[in-house]
């Protein structure tokens, strides 16, 4: 539609929570998204507006202070407009990469979940927990939970993610939203692959509304029925 102006990913996302919250026809409470999101702080900070809590995976280079700094507005020099912006105070610690706060966590805090039953038998990582508080625009922002989870084997994988789940948030329930993402990813593929979702020839926007909608009514019929 003419109207229609260009939007991200992030952007995109966040108008559909905000349409959903406000319809009020889909109840829910988490929303979990991979790193294309988790590194969008507009896009975390706008679900966290909506009282929804997010689980977003998120860039192992991201950084993160384990203990929140001491800020503070410089003192007006005299010249000039008054600083209004607030600075970290001098000597306070930088954010640090939660990759390395991963290596340092000890083996005996690194526990076993079960993630869930896929079709290849149990997915099983390691997890560990930290409370830690995030970075906006260099300085601190809200306090969120980082969640790491590593793979089993020789060669374990690191998966980082942050939530702003509440602070006494069950941590079997971080595991159990972990594992969410990938049956409404393997849903999207059964409509693909033997529903014809991505096989559709129209040419106006309605009409695609319309294939995709059925495709996945068709799909949720399937589904109910097996």
């Amino acid at each position: 539609p003419e109207e229609t102006t260009f939007q991200t990913k992030p952007e995109l996302g966040l108008t559909m929570l905000q349409a959903v919250v406000t319809e009020g026809h889909l109840p829910g409470q988490w929303v979990a998204v991979d790193e294309a999101f988790g590194r969008s702080t507009p896009f975390l900070d706008g679900a966290a507006a909506l009282d929804l809590w997010y689980l977003a995976e998120v860039p192992v280079d991201t950084e993160v202070w384990t203990k929140r700094p001491k800020t503070e507005v410089p003192s007006w020099s005299g010249q000039g407009r008054p600083p209004t912006q607030a600075r970290l105070q001098p000597g306070e610690p930088p954010p640090e990469r939660v990759d390395v706060l991963a290596a340092a966590i000890p083996d005996d805090e690194w526990c076993p979940y079960l993630i869930k039953e896929g079709s290849q038998g149990p997915m099983v990582a390691e997890f560990a927990f930290r409370r830690v508080v995030a970075v906006r625009d260099g300085l601190p922002g809200p306090d969120v939970w980082l969640v790491l989870r590593r793979s089993l084997g020789a060669t374990p994988e690191l998966k980082v993610y942050l939530s702003n789940a509440p602070a006494e948030t069950a941590k079997t329930e971080f595991v159990r939203v972990a594992g969410l993402r990938w049956p409404i990813e393997t849903a999207i593929e059964e409509c693909k692959g033997g529903l014809g979702m991505d096989h559709y020839e129209v040419r106006t926007w309605l009409g695609w509304h319309h294939h995709m909608t059925l495709c996945l009514l068709a799909h949720h019929f399937l589904v109910r029925t097996q």
